[in-house]
């Protein structure tokens, strides 16, 4: 295990605050770290991706947040899942992300939020103690571009700070490591013809962690990643049932659009 990695897991682990992180709870194992996907989500939820979207998952015992990134037309990495505003502005704008300044792109309202840049989002976990999970779009004119800034960005950041990078893009993850060796990386791998053959393609990109969709998490497949020495994380869990079987077979990570619950769930 290299520095990064050793560095991430310690890191990550001392950012947890709801229940004592890495000792064995109610459930009688250790109890899986919690990301808040995009924040929080779903109805009577903050704007997915924003501060505030972040703010209520810290307040709802998450132990870190997981967060979308791509370029805007001035270059700025901004956090941001769609290509388009259309979908996070109920259709009042249908403009692409990478023909907008950041000047134009932070003017846009997403019911009273906004955009933020992932150097506000970074100093905001930071501040609060959350670990980051920072995931590389690949539907993006240029892939290149986003890599580049990713990468500029975090080797300037606090090494202290748990920060894993990841995407499902193979090709960006490798070139991203050569940019930032110092800095985790982590292979998403969604339900797919090819997703036995992507898990098993993590160790050769040197990727500390496999995000694996639930749908995709058996207990073979947990158990062939705990060979390979990966870290476990698994998206997108809001039931509580499915994430107190999921914290059984030990997994490490639980991606969630419901941190609360499913930190109830687990106490």
């Amino acid at each position: 295990m290299t520095w990064a990695e050793q560095r991430f897991r310690r890191s990550a682990r001392a950012a947890g605050r709801a229940a004592p992180r890495g000792e064995a709870g109610a459930l009688g194992h250790c109890a899986p770290l919690l990301f808040g996907h995009r924040g929080v989500r779903g109805e009577g939820a903050p704007a997915e991706n924003t501060l505030a979207a972040f703010e209520a998952a810290a307040a709802q015992g998450a132990d870190g947040i997981e967060l979308d990134v791509r370029v805007c037309g001035s270059g700025e990495l901004v956090a941001l899942h769609d290509p388009d505003l259309e979908r996070v502005t109920q259709g009042a704008d249908p403009r692409a992300a990478a023909a907008l300044r950041w000047d134009e792109l932070r003017q846009v309202d997403l019911g009273g939020e906004r955009v933020p840049l992932v150097s506000e989002v970074l100093a905001f976990a930071r501040g609060r103690r959350l670990a980051v999970n920072i995931e590389m779009k690949r539907d993006v004119p240029d892939r290149a571009a986003v890599v580049l800034a990713t990468a500029r960005l975090l080797r300037a950041w606090d090494p202290r700070h748990a920060v894993l990078v990841s995407s499902f893009d193979p090709v960006m993850l490798a070139s991203f490591g050569v940019m930032a060796p110092a800095v985790p990386r982590a292979l998403l791998v969604h339900r797919s013809r090819y997703h036995d053959t992507a898990v098993r393609l993590a160790p050769a990109l040197g990727a500390l962690a496999a995000h694996i969709e639930r749908t995709i998490a058996s207990p073979e497949r947990i158990a062939l990643l705990k060979r390979q020495g990966r870290v476990i994380n698994v998206w997108t869990v809001n039931d509580p049932r499915e994430a107190r079987d999921l914290a059984a077979l030990g997994v490490d990570g639980l991606i969630t659009d419901v941190p609360r619950r499913i930190r109830e769930a687990l106490a």
